[in-house]
């Protein structure tokens, strides 16, 4: 048997990872493991572990093998049928929380690609009033956040849809907010990394300029909206001056992109 800390040192990844694996299967928290750094580790644990390594040395993302990543400060269940939530889709969200916050009635939000459910359970979380529509093409990314928004005790609407083609056109929402597919079709990123492991139709819409599900999304979007509703777009890192043209064209108004900790313009949204 091997010791906490001998094997944060002798570890191949690193020390935050070994934590974080550690903490996942000992079910301890780091604050109790640095206490007991000497707390032996048995052998069927360890052993486990070394699996877990072994993956995550291969690229697999370390929210796959513990089974959860947190997101504005709650953990969130994910698996392959998912992408993994990012930080900087954080700024989606407060920002979307920013603009509800004016709303004195309940609000309508709907979340384009709900996935895991991280950006609409956080959205209604925060604001449980919310009236909040979370759809996804995909019915096993559907069955996650499922098991997000029960877990989580949050109360959203989920649908399955391909944007907003099971949506009525008599629904209207007070803001949309969207984390499409941006990356381009021939992207090397996508052969890459972590991405490898990601469900591929969540990255990439097959589009050339990774563009094309953003331009449905603001096309269809303002059949969905009333006067003074608002669009929020995460998109790629260098794609805000086009998604800021291609909004422009479908005659939304006070555009703007947002940037994230690194400054880079991450989200762009307007309004009708």
């Amino acid at each position: 048997m091997v010791s906490i800390e001998e094997l944060i040192e002798s570890s191949a990844i690193p020390r935050m990872e070994v934590m974080i694996l550690l903490e996942h299967l000992l079910k301890k928290s780091r604050t109790w493991m640095i206490a007991h750094d000497s707390y032996l580790i048995s052998s069927s644990v360890l052993n486990h572990y070394m699996r877990l390594v072994k993956r995550r040395l291969d690229g697999e993302p370390i929210a796959y093998l513990t089974g959860q990543k947190e997101f504005m400060g709650y953990n969130f269940f994910v698996n392959k049928d998912v992408l993994v939530p990012r930080p900087e889709t954080e700024l989606l969200v407060e920002h979307s929380l920013n603009i509800i916050k004016k709303y004195k009635k309940i609000p309508r939000i709907i979340d384009l690609g709900v996935g895991c459910g991280a950006i609409a359970i956080s959205i209604y979380l925060y604001r449980q009033d919310s009236y909040v529509v979370g759809c996804d093409i995909s019915n096993n990314a559907l069955l996650v956040a499922e098991k997000n928004m029960k877990a989580l005790k949050a109360s959203i609407n989920l649908l399955q849809s391909n944007w907003f083609d099971s949506i009525s056109k008599q629904e209207k929402f007070d803001v949309i907010v969207a984390n499409p597919p941006y990356i381009a079709k021939y992207d090397d990123h996508l052969k890459k990394g972590g991405l490898i492991f990601e469900p591929e139709h969540a990255l990439t819409d097959g589009s050339i300029d990774g563009l094309g599900s953003i331009r449905i999304i603001v096309r269809d979007s303002i059949n969905h909206m009333r006067e003074g509703s608002s669009l929020w777009i995460e998109h790629g890192w260098n794609q805000a001056q086009q998604v800021r043209y291609i909004m422009n064209n479908y005659g939304f108004r006070d555009i703007v992109s947002l940037c994230d900790l690194s400054s880079i313009e991450r989200v762009t949204g307007g309004f009708i």
